[in-house]
């Protein structure tokens, strides 16, 4: 089980980077997309491990019933002095036991990559999502850390190891992760009987900036900002975002 909490003062502090504060920016944009696409406030909306409500304090604003899940109570204290959601202290392998029922929208950011399997866990979300919910899925994309290794860090040893490595090392909580591709998940849910995939882009050129002293200046993020919300879901911008969103339905 990886301790979270311990690191979560570099957490906060990389939310409140600009690259941080652009990748919950454009995963709201792109889940209330979702969002109206399923029908009208209140949707039934559970984010397995939403540690302290990033993604679920804009769908709770929006008048959604949101359901934190989460392993660390820490960080669901926080989720709840933010915003208006409920929480469950429990990690994703304990959800089809909870009886929690069916939801609307399942959430999974940044979860998958720390498990043994895609498919599993993919197995797990469709059994919570209703027959005509959506599931969102987001984690790293291996080539953009192939990209930005060459481009950004210069580091071209770094990037060709990079391209078949099958793990990487995250900067902020210290964990080896697997490299998990779009492709892997697209193919885990429509196994699991959910065939119609869109995906998104979170953060397509931001990452490849290397002068992050321009992203502190507010005009000059807004316009970065603007660019990430026009990109995220255009080819072929999305083939190489920092990270890969895919909103999964039956049909």
């Amino acid at each position: 089980m990886t301790d979270f909490s311990s690191h979560l003062e570099d957490w906060r502090t990389w939310q409140e980077s600009p690259w941080g504060r652009i990748r919950y920016r454009v995963v709201a944009e792109t889940l209330g997309r979702t969002c109206a696409s399923l029908g009208e406030a209140p949707l039934r909306v559970l984010d397995i491990g939403g540690g302290d409500g990033g993604d679920a304090a804009p769908l709770a604003d929006a008048g959604h019933d949101v359901t934190v899940l989460d392993q660390s109570e820490e960080l669901l204290e926080l989720a709840r002095s933010r915003v208006n959601v409920g929480t469950v202290r429990a990690d994703l392998e304990d959800l089809p036991s909870l009886g929690l029922g069916q939801f609307d929208l399942v959430l999974c950011h940044n979860v998958i990559q720390y498990r043994p399997d895609t498919a599993s866990v993919v197995e797990v979300l469709a059994g919570a999502v209703a027959g005509d919910g959506a599931i969102s899925l987001m984690a790293p994309n291996p080539p953009a850390e192939v990209l930005a290794a060459a481009v950004r860090r210069t580091d071209l040893v770094e990037a060709a190891e990079l391209v078949d490595a099958p793990t990487i090392r995250t900067k902020t909580f210290g964990q080896s992760v697997r490299r998990v591709g779009a492709d892997e998940a697209i193919d885990a849910l429509r196994a699991a009987g959910l065939p119609a995939v869109t995906r998104y882009g979170i953060r397509c050129v931001t990452d490849f900036i290397a002068d992050d002293d321009r992203k502190h200046e507010p005009a000059f993020y807004d316009d970065l900002e603007a660019l990430e919300l026009t990109l995220c879901d255009r080819e072929p911008f999305v083939r190489t975002a920092r990270m890969w969103q895919l909103v999964a339905r039956g049909s």
